[in-house]
């Protein structure tokens, strides 16, 4: 009876996770949405991991509409702080010799960075309320006060990354499960380390 009731639990957590992929897909066709789409996942996410769960599509859709705003100057802005580091890479690239090398590793570490804003400051905005310039700054410090946490987050969706761009066959393989329950997945397992690693700041 018990080993029925966990296997009823994990099929209804990943009908949950496909159906939360599905949402974040389609409001996530505009683009421009996506910031939005990503803060109302999360949302979702993090009250599941703290076992406050609702009705999934009335909760995304009610912090997608909060959270809208926001998330959008903040996608936006991350957006062209992508293209500008895309063509710092391309400038970086035509350096010679030393200077390509110390390009390179400044341009790294600024990545770094960029990453740590882009996994972080969404989850923020689901969680709490704050002005944008603030919740861009903690996407830095909270991840940086509570580091094991933030390394966890950190390599566990690069990793994923990395393996899904290893050859042709990981992304076509990849393509499916992103598109089926990848990012919602992925997500939540994030949101259980978020919860611990933001426990302190609730």
């Amino acid at each position: 009876m018990y080993q029925e009731h966990i296997i009823i639990r994990i099929l209804t957590r990943i009908f949950d996770l496909i159906l939360l992929n599905i949402l974040w897909l389609l409001t996530s066709i505009p683009v421009v949405t996506l910031g939005a789409a990503t803060a109302a996942l999360y949302s979702v996410l993090l009250s599941a991991a703290e076992k406050k769960e609702g009705y999934i599509v009335r909760d995304y859709w009610k912090a997608f509409r909060r959270n809208f705003k926001q998330s959008t100057i903040v996608w936006l802005f991350l957006l062209f702080l992508g293209v500008c580091l895309w063509f710092d890479l391309m400038l970086v690239y035509t350096l010679p010799g030393i200077l390509r090398q110390i390009g390179a590793v400044i341009l790294g570490a600024v990545f770094i960075f960029y990453l740590m804003e882009c996994i972080f400051v969404f989850p923020l905005i689901a969680k709490f309320e704050n002005s944008t310039r603030n919740m861009l700054k903690n996407a830095l410090l909270i991840p940086a006060s509570r580091l094991p946490y933030a390394l966890l987050i950190l390599f566990m969706t690069g990793a994923v990354i990395m393996v899904t761009f290893l050859n042709q066959m990981t992304i076509m393989t990849g393509a499916v499960i992103w598109s089926g329950i990848g990012v919602s997945a992925l997500s939540y397992v994030n949101s259980l380390i978020l919860v611990k690693m933001l426990a302190p700041y609730q």
